[in-house]
Parts: C-alpha cells; structure tokens; sequence
C-alpha cells in the first residue's frame, strides 16, 4: 500500500510539474467579440473660468470714405444752400431702424466737426438724412445775409463729409461716448482714415 501510495504522489508530482512547465508559441489572436452597450454617462465637470472681456466689436457701423461736398448746391434760397451727397448704404432699413452720425471737415484738415454745428452765430451747418442721401446744408442764422456767401456755390468752409451709420439692433448710444467728438467715436467704433 505503501508502494501505491507512493506511485500516486509521484505521477500527481510529475503530472504538476508538467502542466506547469508547458509553455508554447502564443496562438494568433481570436475574432472581435459584439460590441458592447455604452457605459453610463460620466458626471458633469466642474464650470471653467469666466474668460477675459473681448474687445469693443464694431462688427455692424457702417462708414464711409471722406466724401466731396459737390461744388455747386443742389438748391439754394435767400439764406440757405444744400448739397446732395449719395449715399447708397442709407437704405430704408438704416433709415427705419438706424441712426446716422454726420462729420465735416475743410480738405484734409485734422480739425473735424460733428454736423450740425453754427459758426459764431452767422450760420450753421446741418444734415438732412435721407434714404441712398445725406443732404448737407448751410443755413445763416443771424443778421442780413453775406452776399458773398450765398452767391458763392461752394461751401463757405467745409468740404468733405463722412457718415457714420450704426444699424437698427446695435447699440446706438453707448454710455460715455461723446458723439459730438469725432476722435473719441473713432476709437471707440475703430473708424480707419
């Protein structure tokens, strides 16, 4: 009994030492099992901080080139002459919902006025605006009329006008802006010369 107890330890031994000692090539890789279903959808992160205050846009103002005040009036009374300017980008949607800025200057001067504006109480300069238009104006305000100005077709001073048009569903007024400054409505809208 002994001997077979023995002979059983030893076949169970090498049995052991056999399988654990088998080591072969690795076979080549099985097919792809299914595709399982998706996970369940991870917890929502933490909000990200508030980003940094972009730049003032001026994405929707309109502006146009420093435009020549015609030579000669489109109409003239005894104490007021007007000049034509066309102006295609005052539309009708512009005109309705819109607002429109005027600014005249005197050749390539640095000196810029907001229209309208009255020299020392002889005359005044002023827009009309209207839809593809604005009309420039010069009406005298005091005293008799200077003959040499109303029979003078051109402008007594100025000479170009730009428009500046801010349309209907942007800001028009913006707190602060002073729009009777040129320079500062240039900055603030980034109006290039």
């Amino acid at each position: 009994m002994r001997k077979l107890f023995t002979a059983k330890i030893c076949t169970l031994f090498v049995a052991a030492l056999l399988l654990a000692g088998c080591e072969g090539k690795e076979g080549p890789q099985g097919p792809a099992g299914a595709k399982g279903d998706a996970g369940a959808t991870g917890a929502t992160g933490a909000t990200g901080a508030t980003g940094a205050t972009g730049a003032t846009g001026t994405a929707n103002v309109i502006y146009s080139d420093w435009l020549a005040i015609p030579a000669t009036p489109d109409f003239k009374g005894s104490n007021y002459k007007e000049y034509g300017i066309s102006t295609p980008k005052i539309t009708q949607e512009v005109f309705n919902n819109g607002i429109v800025y005027a600014y005249v200057r005197s050749g390539g001067s640095a000196s810029i006025f907001p229209v309208p504006h009255t020299f020392t109480n002889t005359y005044t300069c002023q827009s009309r605006i209207l839809v593809g238009w604005v009309m420039y104006g010069e009406y005298w305000v005091t005293g008799t009329v200077n003959s040499t100005w109303i029979n003078n077709p051109k402008t007594d001073y100025f000479t170009h006008l730009r428009y500046v048009i801010i349309p209907g569903g942007t800001k028009a007024r913006v707190a602060g802006l002073d729009y009777s400054d040129y320079e500062a409505v240039k900055a603030h809208y980034g109006l290039e010369d």
